[in-house]
Protein backbone atom coordinates (compact mmCIF):
# COMPACT_ATOMS: atom_id res chain seq x y z
CA UNK A 1 0.00 0.00 0.00
CA UNK A 2 2.82 2.40 0.84
CA UNK A 3 5.30 1.01 -1.68
CA UNK A 4 4.59 3.55 -4.43
CA UNK A 5 4.65 6.44 -1.98
CA UNK A 6 7.99 5.30 -0.56
CA UNK A 7 9.30 4.72 -4.09
CA UNK A 8 8.61 8.34 -5.09
CA UNK A 9 10.06 9.61 -1.80
CA UNK A 10 13.23 7.65 -2.57
CA UNK A 11 13.35 8.96 -6.12
CA UNK A 12 13.01 12.56 -4.96
CA UNK A 13 15.61 12.11 -2.26
CA UNK A 14 18.00 10.51 -4.77
CA UNK A 15 17.39 13.30 -7.26
CA UNK A 16 18.30 15.95 -4.67
CA UNK A 17 21.41 14.20 -3.36
CA UNK A 18 22.80 12.74 -6.58
CA UNK A 19 22.64 16.15 -8.23
CA UNK A 20 24.03 17.79 -5.09
CA UNK A 21 21.28 20.37 -5.14
CA UNK A 22 21.68 22.95 -2.39
CA UNK A 23 18.87 25.23 -3.55
CA UNK A 24 16.54 25.70 -6.50
CA UNK A 25 17.15 28.53 -8.94
CA UNK A 26 15.64 29.85 -12.15
CA UNK A 27 18.74 28.80 -14.08
CA UNK A 28 17.75 25.13 -14.46
CA UNK A 29 14.78 22.79 -14.33
CA UNK A 30 15.57 21.16 -10.99
CA UNK A 31 12.63 22.84 -9.23
CA UNK A 32 10.29 21.64 -11.97
CA UNK A 33 11.40 18.02 -11.55
CA UNK A 34 11.20 18.23 -7.77
CA UNK A 35 7.69 19.63 -8.05
CA UNK A 36 6.74 16.73 -10.32
CA UNK A 37 8.03 14.22 -7.75
CA UNK A 38 6.01 15.97 -5.04
CA UNK A 39 2.98 15.71 -7.30
CA UNK A 40 3.47 11.95 -7.54
CA UNK A 41 3.88 11.71 -3.75
CA UNK A 42 0.69 13.74 -3.39
CA UNK A 43 -1.26 11.39 -5.70
CA UNK A 44 -0.03 8.31 -3.86
CA UNK A 45 -0.90 9.87 -0.51
CA UNK A 46 -4.49 10.39 -1.64
CA UNK A 47 -4.79 6.66 -2.41
CA UNK A 48 -4.05 5.63 1.17
CA UNK A 49 -7.15 5.08 3.32
CA UNK A 50 -7.60 7.25 6.38
CA UNK A 51 -7.58 4.14 8.58
CA UNK A 52 -4.00 3.41 7.47
CA UNK A 53 -2.91 7.02 7.84
CA UNK A 54 -3.98 6.96 11.48
CA UNK A 55 -1.29 4.35 12.14
CA UNK A 56 1.39 6.93 11.25
CA UNK A 57 0.50 10.10 13.21
CA UNK A 58 3.92 11.74 12.71
CA UNK A 59 3.52 11.79 8.92
CA UNK A 60 2.11 15.14 7.73
CA UNK A 61 -0.74 13.57 5.75
CA UNK A 62 -2.71 16.80 5.59
CA UNK A 63 0.22 18.56 3.90
CA UNK A 64 0.79 15.71 1.45
CA UNK A 65 -2.91 15.42 0.67
CA UNK A 66 -3.12 19.13 -0.10
CA UNK A 67 0.14 19.11 -2.11
CA UNK A 68 1.74 21.35 0.51
CA UNK A 69 -0.56 24.12 -0.78
CA UNK A 70 -0.27 26.32 2.30
CA UNK A 71 3.54 26.06 2.24
CA UNK A 72 4.30 26.25 -1.46
CA UNK A 73 1.71 28.31 -3.26
CA UNK A 74 2.14 32.00 -3.33
CA UNK A 75 0.40 34.75 -5.33
CA UNK A 76 -0.35 33.94 -8.96
CA UNK A 77 0.53 30.26 -8.52
CA UNK A 78 4.18 31.11 -7.95
CA UNK A 79 6.03 28.31 -6.16
CA UNK A 80 8.28 29.32 -3.30
CA UNK A 81 11.54 27.61 -4.30
CA UNK A 82 13.11 27.87 -0.85
CA UNK A 83 10.12 26.14 0.70
CA UNK A 84 10.11 23.56 -2.11
CA UNK A 85 13.73 22.76 -1.37
CA UNK A 86 13.03 22.54 2.37
CA UNK A 87 10.21 20.06 1.79
CA UNK A 88 12.28 17.96 -0.61
CA UNK A 89 15.51 17.94 1.37
CA UNK A 90 14.17 17.80 4.93
CA UNK A 91 10.52 16.74 5.13
CA UNK A 92 10.57 13.91 2.60
CA UNK A 93 13.42 12.01 4.34
CA UNK A 94 11.53 12.32 7.66
CA UNK A 95 8.35 11.01 6.05
CA UNK A 96 10.24 8.11 4.52
CA UNK A 97 11.78 7.26 7.89
CA UNK A 98 8.35 7.25 9.58
CA UNK A 99 6.91 4.93 6.94
CA UNK A 100 9.70 2.37 7.14
CA UNK A 101 8.42 -1.02 8.32
CA UNK A 102 9.35 -1.87 11.90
Amino acid sequence: MFSELIFFCNELENFIYKNQIQEFSDENDDAYYAEQFLGMIHKESLKIPQSEKLKYPKVPWDKMDSFWAKDLTRAYEYIDKKMLYSICAYEIPKIKKELKPN
